[in-house]
């Protein structure tokens, strides 16, 4: 079921994005960092192809990466480190990277060798600009435009079978020229359409880059996201560079390979000429991205100057102008891909896809000249079940690695259109890959089984709003109550006590009591047709039973039939005699209604309100392809590797595709949740690093204390660490729209509350009047109004 973390396999078709593309390895910066060091990697990698996008990452003078890229090159876009074995990204906090000092000459593709041959004059020119040791401007323009060595890479001309004469003027003109570097010229230079850079030259043919988003952004934080600056920026950043710092230009280096060269941002400026008046000529500047409507237009970071340092230097405060960390603002964006969409076709979670077909870029395969040792790669994202994306998520099989929420796996070049198999993990094995790689482990609870049952009956978790009206909820707690025990659970909450669901619901249907359509019509409004229209849903989903009372005319015995079980001849329970005329003289035959054994599983358990709020959150976060989660799953316990006691039972875990586990706490009235409970809540969001978590009451906010009120943590700046529901939340209609909050307190009055089920009476009403809509229909049946 979409939405539901299960281990239900991919079935029928959906949409994937396979790309194709060249190897990246992130190139490490061996300490001590300098000029010349920095220098030498970028004139390596820009005649690399796919070298623009290839990280560059500082190292400690241990050999250890430096801590800020340690935090997301394990869950990044890449195929390794260069001098790290691939299987280390995983132990990368203790494992050491020893760089090799040639360069490689397997694997590696050189750009220009893919040009076509005798065209030189149709190609823009490559310009490569040079700017003297001394300038502050020289590593930036480096990190900005790129650089080439003066001849290819030898070995690798060798790779390629070319002769060690081929010069890159060959098959392109390259001018090179020197300057004094400035903001302006640097800008003139990345809007040129006269001429390409090294970094554009490396990147042939190939999509890559962040444009930015074109949604509309609000400063109103409601739930923790630490990318948020890094999302609102997209390409328009500026670093602010201190002298000789190599963590600075390796940043904007990083940051023009993840949001691409097509703007002339991200751009970098020396910190001994950032002025405010510098940051508003960027902020007008033409090429900048207009990335849909943001909270500020133009960002401002640095890896070797903090927030507070920044603010200092700058002077002032900007309109529209925010400053991000460091660890912010870092991310390294994908590989150079040649991509496609296309809709693959499952069966039992496995398919075939081609990485490449034949008729697919064919120009550049075969007029240019692609290494015999080029090292190539096959991405596939399941748009609709995408593999979740976390600084810490990396998952190695024996060929190939899911990270970065793709499948990445190696295809040689004379593969690329050969058809390959694919397996694609549930929602349920991606949640339990995570939590092994963080030491725990997880295993679905006892309420959450019998709610993930009940689930399988419906066709989305979206049904569950069947059920989101309070009056039909307090009907169906009393059929799930043993015969004559109500008034015994009543007499226990009016001292302040709770029932045991075990010892209050019948252990089988047959102990349950029966409900009249009369009985039910009573909370549907008095409606026949609301009625009606529920009694017909719930039956066809299993939730309830429809049958009738007999009695033996031998011994008086009475024995309740199921419609679906009657099939003559009915023998007697009492006498175990056959019932030749088992209505007698009736005409007519009343119904009568109990639960099904899904239902009462559901109450024996006490996991209505799981549903309730499995149901909502799953509206307002959705699931799939532009969804915040994964899935949800209505109740899971949690416990260390190979432990066995408990760390925690979550009542609804959310797990979403940042790779982050979020507990949730659900009890059946507001006095529930005592301080014991809400510290083992607790102790469950610090073990799985939970950025919030959640607590719900199966009762309406009227009645509740201001102590209820109070569990509610919520920072304007970061957003809630832990959400309070209600009935006043859980039996609506979730919306959550633009600078608005979906998890506000704020209580219904008795006027609003029947208004809402009031609603629910119509909706109900208005499904047997109209039935399901037919849009199209309605379009070509009604010619529009003449206007």
């Amino acid at each position: 079921m979409r939405g539901l973390l299960d281990d239900e396999p991919l079935e029928g078709t959906s949409e994937a994005r396979i790309s194709y593309r060249p190897r990246r390895i992130a190139v490490p910066l061996s300490a001590p960092l300098s000029q010349n060091k920095f220098i030498s990697t970028v004139r390596n990698q820009c005649q690399v192809w796919g070298g623009a996008v290839a990280p560059l990452v500082p190292l400690n003078t241990s050999g250890t990466v430096d801590s800020t890229y340690a935090h997301v090159l394990p869950g990044s876009a890449i195929d390794g480190i260069e001098g790290l074995h691939p299987f280390n990204l995983i132990h990368l906090s203790e494992a050491t990277v020893e760089p090799s000092r040639q360069s490689q000459a397997h694997g590696p593709q050189l750009a220009f060798a893919l040009l076509e041959s005798g065209k030189v004059d149709e190609y823009r020119p490559v310009e490569v600009v040079e700017l003297e040791a001394g300038d502050p401007w020289r590593m930036i323009y480096a990190a900005c435009l790129g650089l080439l060595p003066e001849r290819p890479n030898s070995d690798l001309l060798d790779s390629h079978n070319l002769i060690p004469e081929t010069k890159y003027e060959d098959l392109i003109r390259v001018e090179r020229v020197k300057t004094e570097g400035s903001l302006n010229d640097l800008l003139r230079r990345l809007n040129s359409r006269d001429a390409i850079s090294p970094r554009k030259l490396s990147m042939l043919w190939l999509a890559y880059g962040n444009s930015g988003s074109t949604g509309i952004r609000t400063a109103k934080v409601t739930l923790p996201n630490p990318g948020f600056a890094r999302f609102d920026a997209g390409p328009n950043v500026v670093v602010i560079c201190s002298p000789d710092n190599i963590h600075d230009t390796a940043l904007l280096w990083n940051l023009r390979g993840a949001n691409g060269d097509s703007t002339p941002l991200p751009i970098g400026i020396p910190s001994s000429e950032v002025t405010p008046d510098l940051l508003r000529q960027l902020m007008h500047e033409p090429g900048l991205s207009r990335n849909g409507f943001p909270v500020n237009g133009l960002y401002v970071t640095s890896a070797s100057l903090s927030k507070a340092e920044i603010c200092t230097l700058i002077g002032e405060d900007i309109s529209r102008v925010g400053i991000a960390s460091y660890e912010e603002m870092l991310h390294l964006g994908y590989p150079g891909t040649l991509s496609r969409n296309e809709v693959l076709v499952w069966n039992k979670g496995e398919t075939q896809f081609v990485p490449l077909p034949p008729d697919a870029h064919r120009s550049l395969f075969m007029h240019g000249v692609m290494s015999r040792t080029a090292t190539m790669y096959a991405d596939v994202c399941v748009l609709d079940s995408p593999f979740p994306e976390g600084p810490d998520v990396r998952a190695s099989m024996l060929s190939a690695v899911f990270a970065a929420g793709e499948y990445s796996t190696n295809v040689a070049h004379s593969k690329r259109a050969e058809a390959r198999n694919l397996s694609w993990p549930s929602s349920l094995l991606m949640a339990r890959t995570v939590a092994s790689r963080r030491g725990f482990e997880l295993q679905e609870s006892e309420p959450g089984r019998a709610a993930r049952v009940l689930l399988a009956g419906l066709s989305s978790l979206s049904e569950i709003g069947n059920l989101a009206h309070a009056p039909l909820l307090q009907t169906l707690e009393e059929m799930a109550a043993r015969q004559g025990f109500g008034w015994y659970k009543n007499r226990l909450r009016n001292i302040g006590l709770k029932a045991d669901p075990i010892e209050s619901v019948g252990p089988t249907t047959d102990e349950l009591p029966e409900k009249t359509f009369n009985e039910f019509k009573k909370s549907l409004g008095n409606s026949d047709k609301a009625t009606k229209s529920w009694l017909l849903w719930a039956e066809k989903s299993h939730l309830i039973l429809k049958g009738f009372q007999l009695v033996c005319d031998a011994c008086d015995a009475k024995q309740w039939l199921p419609v679906a079980g009657f099939a003559p001849p009915i023998v007697c329970r009492g006498c175990a005699r056959e019932m030749p005329a088992p209505f007698g003289d009736r005409t007519n035959v009343e119904f009568r209604y109990r639960l099904s054994e899904r239902l009462r599983r559901v109450y024996e358990q006490d996991a209505m309100g799981h549903l309730l709020v499995a149901r909502y959150l799953y509206l307002i976060l959705e699931a799939g392809r532009k969804g915040r989660l994964i899935g949800l799953h209505p109740g899971m316990e949690v416990r260390e590797k190979g432990q066995v006691e408990l760390e925690g039972e979550a009542d609804v875990l959310l797990f979403t595709r940042r790779a982050e586990f979020i507990p949730v706490e659900v009890k059946r009235t507001f006095s529930g949740f005592t301080e014991r409970e809400i510290g083992k809540l607790d102790h469950l969001a610090s073990f799985l690093k939970s950025p919030w978590s959640l607590v719900a009451s199966c009762q309406y906010g009227k009645d509740a204390g201001e102590e209820f009120e109070e569990l509610s943590k919520y920072s304007a700046i970061e957003g809630y660490s832990r959400v309070v529901l209600s009935y006043d939340k859980l039996l609506g209609r979730p919306v959550w729209a633009i600078n608005s909050d979906p998890f506000e307190w704020n209580p219904l009055s008795l006027d609003e509350i029947k208004k809402r089920e009031q609603q629910f009476v119509r909706n109900l009403i208005d499904r047997v009047d109209n039935g399901r809509e037919n849009w199209m229909a309605k379009e070509l049946l009604n010619p529009p109004s003449r206007v």
